[in-house]
């Protein structure tokens, strides 16, 4: 069986466990969210995490950082864009559910990254990108609307944050997975290169805890809990993501991706948050099959593309 094969297969393994294990953490940061303060949920969260991935590299930090040091742009634009993309995860779930909200940013990071790669004239020739891309908009706007008929008590002004949020949140998202490309091309490994980005974003919640007067409010230090939820929303999601993206590349699993709302909207109905309801579950599936749908028009445009320079 050729190589590429198997690394294919593996990376649609990495892309599922991906999807469940994202669908997992969103849930969980909105119950983090109820109950502990949120700058210091993001310092102990992600501060476990750079201990985690630095110990899992003990025996190679020497080199890790002297690499860091060399490709110095790429880590402070890694850390930059990671600390915009999780600071707006946090915040669009105090406004809005987790289904909603991870479909709102996919939305937005794959429109995201096809007009980062896609050259204008490419869009003039192939319009029914343009047609794919007006869709995947459109069906964020049906999503928004059903998440506002559904829930009668959410304030407009609270959904116009949320959906800010998830914005900020997607454009970073699709910075990121372009960042992690690059790095994984500069030869981190993909442990090295989630060992090294969340400095940013550690820092400035630690500044935001110490120095904001509302932030300190009401801080539950529960030392274990913080551990796990280090482990639950960025060991594992992330492992997965970063794997996937090295076997199949950022446009193939932007793609796959928009599997994670039904699978998200799904545990918050088993884990008794929300009751089914099967307009919302339809809309899901519209929008995110309106997603796949625009990512492989623009990939076999690509294909074509590349097909053409090579003759």
């Amino acid at each position: 069986m050729p190589k590429t094969t198997i690394n294919f297969r593996w990376g649609y393994c990495y892309i599922l466990l991906c999807c469940l294990s994202n669908a997992i953490s969103f849930v969980f940061i909105e119950h983090l969210n109820k109950s502990h303060n949120e700058m210091l949920s993001i310092f102990l969260t992600f501060g476990y995490a750079i201990v985690i991935f630095n110990i899992i590299n003990y025996k190679k930090i020497t080199g890790l950082y002297q690499s860091a040091a060399r490709n110095i742009k790429v880590l402070l634009q890694m850390n930059f864009f990671t600390l915009f993309n999780w600071l707006s995860t946090f915040m669009a779930l105090r406004y809005l559910d987790p289904a909603t909200t991870i479909c709102i940013i996919l939305a937005v990071l794959s429109v995201t990254i096809f007009f980062i790669s896609t050259p204008l004239h490419q869009l003039k020739t192939n319009k029914h990108l343009g047609f794919a891309v007006l869709l995947v908009l459109a069906t964020m706007v049906f999503i928004i609307k059903q998440y506002i008929n559904a829930s009668v008590q959410t304030h407009i002004q609270n959904v116009l944050f949320g959906v800010f949020w998830c914005l900020v949140g997607g454009v970073t998202g699709a910075f990121i997975g372009l960042c992690s490309e690059a790095m994984g091309k500069a030869g981190f490994s993909i442990t090295q290169i989630l060992a090294t980005r969340f400095y940013f974003l550690t820092i400035m919640s630690g500044l935001a805890l110490f120095f904001v007067p509302h932030a300190i409010g009401d801080i539950v230090m529960s030392w274990k809990y913080y551990f796990l939820a280090s482990l639950v929303i960025v060991f594992f999601p992330l492992i997965m993501y970063q794997a996937a993206i090295r076997e199949l590349g950022t446009l193939i699993v932007s793609l796959l991706e928009p599997f994670t709302p039904i699978a998200t909207y799904v545990l918050q109905v088993i884990t008794g948050d929300y009751h089914f309801n099967l307009p919302i579950i339809i809309t899901l599936i519209v929008a995110c099959t309106a997603m796949m749908w625009f990512m492989r028009i623009e990939q076999r445009v690509k294909l074509e593309k590349n097909a053409d320079l090579s003759y």
